[in-house]
């Protein structure tokens, strides 16, 4: 069983506001990795097991294997059960924040991990141009069809919103890594595969906003 969740920052008191803006205030990057996990409980060796993205300041969409408990009483939470069953053969419109990390073979060696779009640009030589940057991006994303269970209408997919964070963290380098927003529409090939990654993300990354792959019907022609 997982649970999908809106969870909302409550605004109506000063000491909740103080609270999130401390929390707000920590990175930019990590603001919504530290406010989320209070809603799984203080265990700083628990493994994280939930996917999040921050639809707008102070709104996220949280996927679980837990329902999240509001101890903290700062959020005000709509939580359902989520068991998503696509059917094969069926089309939705989607949308990801995603981490483009691809390796690259060596040989002899264990793979580069890559920054895919920045690989591109290695590639290239020189700078990439809007339009070389979204199909280095959705080239990363193409690639990942048969794992997903789908397969992508390349006419209707989009790919925007490249940018590189950092993410501060005690007694180790910061965290560095790139995000992509992505929207399209993709058709179910294996229903299994596309439930897995529903449930359990995309890419790298996860701990801080990525991964959570989002479906909705396409309206009706």
């Amino acid at each position: 069983m997982s649970f999908i969740t809106r969870a909302h920052l409550r605004q109506d008191t000063p000491a909740v506001r103080n609270l999130a803006r401390l929390l707000l205030d920590q990175s930019d990057a990590d603001n919504g990795h530290r406010l989320v996990w209070t809603l799984f409980g203080e265990d700083p060796d628990a493994a994280r097991d939930f996917l999040y993205r921050e639809a707008e300041p102070g709104h996220f969409l949280v996927v679980s294997s837990r329902p999240p408990q509001a101890s903290t009483d700062i959020w005000a939470l709509e939580t359902k059960a989520y068991a998503p069953a696509p059917p094969e053969g069926a089309a939705y419109a989607f949308t990801l924040r995603a981490n483009p990390a691809a390796s690259v073979a060596r040989p002899g060696a264990r793979g580069l991990r890559v920054d895919a779009v920045m690989h591109a640009r290695t590639q290239k030589g020189g700078p990439l141009t809007v339009e070389e940057k979204e199909a280095a991006a959705l080239a990363w994303l193409y690639a990942r069809a048969d794992r997903l269970g789908v397969a992508f209408e390349a006419e209707r997919c989009a790919a925007a919103g490249y940018r590189k964070v950092t993410v501060p963290r005690k007694g180790a380098p910061p965290a560095q890594f790139a995000l992509v927003d992505y929207d399209g529409v993709l058709r179910v090939r294996d229903p299994g595969r596309l439930a897995e990654a529903l449930r359990g993300g995309v890419g790298r990354a996860r701990a801080y906003g990525c991964g959570l792959l989002l479906l909705r019907p396409l309206p009706a022609m």
